[in-house]
């Protein structure tokens, strides 16, 4: 356990705890929109990404950390209001009602099992990690394994195979539409990185083949998109494509697939990839601007605490902690406003992949990674 990085989360969750809104023994908080050229401030919503459930999960494993009544109280609070807006569209595991179930079996103790196998009945046209399928396995894999029961696994392997069915198979490779894009996106959040490793862990836990080989699959059209003069993956959200070093999109992300990927599979080709994407991953610290998870220094440096530990690395580590320790001084030492998933200063918002409570979630893997592995991993 690294005290100091303790610290830093312990006055995030402080923060949190002081902002909440309560009636009625929930609570909430209000965070910046931006839509239609004007910026609203507005009660969350009740999903993992961006609202209570994801702020929740943080004090949760905060109060586990450091023992906190406050923490506790807030955390159940905050899952009993997310509770209150259920049920919610789709099996999404950040955006939607199955990750607001999975964490509230966390912090209450009770699987809601009828509830989240409904909430987890695959739906056509949700494929990705933050919405759909992808996101979906990962979470009813591990609840088959702490739970058993036939009914969970079932439910996984109806997930692959709805991903098999729906994947667009060309000479480059398999690749999904997700998105309105011209091409199939790339990517761990939206594109191929995040299906190709649910389906290569559905192959472990099944032995199935056609699961690996939908995984294989997705790598190789992730493959022959790569640019080797950018060392990066394209998104092709944008005309040209941009090449983006962040977890939802390009090496960030990618990195994670890959390493998780080599540890199954043990293929060199995907452990190739996964360096490449790691020391992509490592020189972006020096020049991204946002501290959020999902495209900011805490999602990037995050890969790289996970780089450690799959490949015994420690200067990967080494990186991590520094990056942390100049945010430390820069925003918590001087009193700055974080910099969080809007990319403008001074407008701190509380939610999970793009806020305070993300940022809080970060400096609790820091301190002790083998307890709290990050949260970007699904």
């Amino acid at each position: 356990m690294k005290p100091e990085y303790l610290e830093i989360a312990e006055r995030i969750g402080a923060r949190l705890c002081r902002d909440a809104l309560w009636s009625g023994g929930r609570c909430n908080w209000t965070g910046e929109c931006t839509g239609r050229g004007a910026t609203t401030y507005q009660s969350l919503g009740p999903d993992v990404y961006g609202g209570t459930s994801g702020i929740a999960l943080f004090l949760w494993r905060l109060a586990e950390a450091t023992g906190d009544r406050i923490f506790r109280m807030t955390a159940q609070a905050a899952i009993r209001q997310a509770l209150s807006r259920m049920p919610q569209a789709g099996c999404g595991l950040y955006a939607g009602g199955l990750g607001i179930l999975l964490t509230a079996a966390e912090i209450q103790g009770d699987c809601h099992e009828p509830a989240m196998l409904q909430q987890a009945a695959p739906t056509p046209g949700n494929l990705d990690l933050l919405y759909g399928s992808a996101g979906a396995i990962g979470v009813l894999l591990r609840r088959h394994l702490q739970r058993g029961g036939s009914r969970w696994m079932e439910t996984a392997v109806a997930h692959g195979d709805l991903l098999l069915l729906e994947a667009l198979r060309s000479g480059e490779g398999w690749s999904w539409k997700t998105t309105s894009t011209a091409r199939n996106l790339t990517g761990f959040s939206h594109g191929t990185a995040g299906i190709g490793l649910a389906l290569l862990e559905l192959w472990r836990a099944t032995g199935e083949g056609r699961f690996r080989e939908g995984a294989m699959e997705a790598f190789r059209y992730e493959r022959s998109c790569f640019n080797p003069e950018e060392r990066n993956w394209p998104d092709f959200r944008a005309d040209p494509p941009s090449y983006p070093v962040l977890w939802c999109h390009g090496a960030g992300g990618i990195g994670f697939s890959r390493l998780r990927a080599w540890q199954i599979s043990g293929d060199r080709e995907l452990l190739a990839e996964a360096r490449t994407a790691v020391e992509v991953t490592a020189e972006s610290l020096h020049w991204l601007k946002g501290f959020c998870l999902c495209h900011g220094v805490a999602g990037n440096a995050s890969q790289l605490v996970y780089a450690s530990q799959v490949l015994g690395e420690e200067r990967w580590m080494a990186a991590a902690g520094e990056a942390a320790a100049q945010a430390a001084e820069r925003f918590e030492c001087s009193g700055a406003p974080w910099v969080c998933g809007m990319g403008v200063e001074g407008n701190e918002v509380p939610g999970l992949m793009l806020g305070l409570a993300g940022i809080g979630y970060f400096y609790l893997t820091m301190a002790d990674p083998e307890r709290v592995p990050s949260v970007l991993m699904a």
